[in-house]
């Protein structure tokens, strides 16, 4: 997520695409049906783009939202709910879980490779705008009812591992942010330092205080909605892409894993 990161491409880049949307769409698409929870919703539009949620496994216990691509150049986890589909990771949860993803929620700025959507706004600084824009509208929209666990997908060119913020109005599962940071340090390592992204860190989870922000990102609306635990996980850019996807998966099994097993 990498706060303090200003996109100097912005202008070089404004009419050159890196990456095509409808790739992506096209490929959730091939492993979603109709029936049995599977459905792909087209909701708000941007002037040149479909906003699109999908849900699997409608009407089970336990709720979660995982989203990607708020920052148009962290195509990783975009990648990654990909793959998740693509590898029928789901059959693990299908009993359990209902999962609704949102898999790309700055559709212009992945596909020009920017951080900030068209209009040149960074989306995951707007969530307590008054007026904010229609993709922050679209993800807002998607708490309509409260989840155990929110999971956003973000990548951080910066750091020399994996890291991770966590919020949660259970303070029992504070232990969770440790847990994923154990299964993924297999895939690669984890950031160590004592200051990560201008925030006091420890042992890979960044450290937060409780004072009042001026703006909100996603996992404090989220929070602010009633769900329990959000996380936002970030990978290191500098790794590979498969290494990079590997790790948000390995992130995510466990965190669905750590609250199937409370419940």
């Amino acid at each position: 997520m990498c706060f303090h990161r200003k996109n100097e491409q912005l202008k070089q880049t404004m009419n050159s695409r890196k990456n095509d949307i409808e790739i992506i769409y096209s490929r959730l698409r091939q492993h979603l049906h109709g029936g049995n929870g599977f459905a792909i919703n087209h909701f708000m539009q941007t002037p040149e783009h479909s906003l699109v949620k999908f849900v699997l496994g409608k009407g089970n216990r336990l709720k979660a939202m995982i989203s990607a691509g708020i920052h148009g150049d962290e195509p990783s986890g975009v990648e990654a709910i990909c793959s998740f589909l693509e590898n029928n990771r789901f059959d693990n949860f299908s009993d359990e879980w209902e999962l609704t993803f949102l898999p790309c929620l700055n559709p212009y700025g992945y596909e020009h490779g920017l951080r900030e959507n068209h209009e040149g706004k960074d989306l995951n600084r707007l969530f307590k705008h008054e007026s904010p824009p229609t993709e922050v509208r679209f993800a807002k929209s998607i708490f309509d009812s409260s989840y155990d666990l929110t999971i956003e997908l973000h990548e951080d060119f910066m750091t020399p591992g994996y890291y991770l913020y966590q919020k949660g109005t259970h303070a029992e599962d504070d232990l969770l942010g440790k847990k994923i940071l154990q299964a993924v340090k297999n895939i690669m390592p984890i950031n160590l330092n004592g200051e990560i992204d201008g925030c006091s860190a420890q042992g890979g989870i960044i450290v937060q205080g409780n004072e009042p922000m001026d703006w909100w990102p996603m996992a404090l609306y989220s929070l602010s909605k009633g769900t329990r635990r959000c996380l936002t996980l970030e990978t290191a850019t500098k790794l590979s892409m498969d290494a990079r996807i590997e790790a948000h998966l390995v992130a995510i099994d466990t965190a669905l894993n750590y609250f199937s097993r409370k419940k």
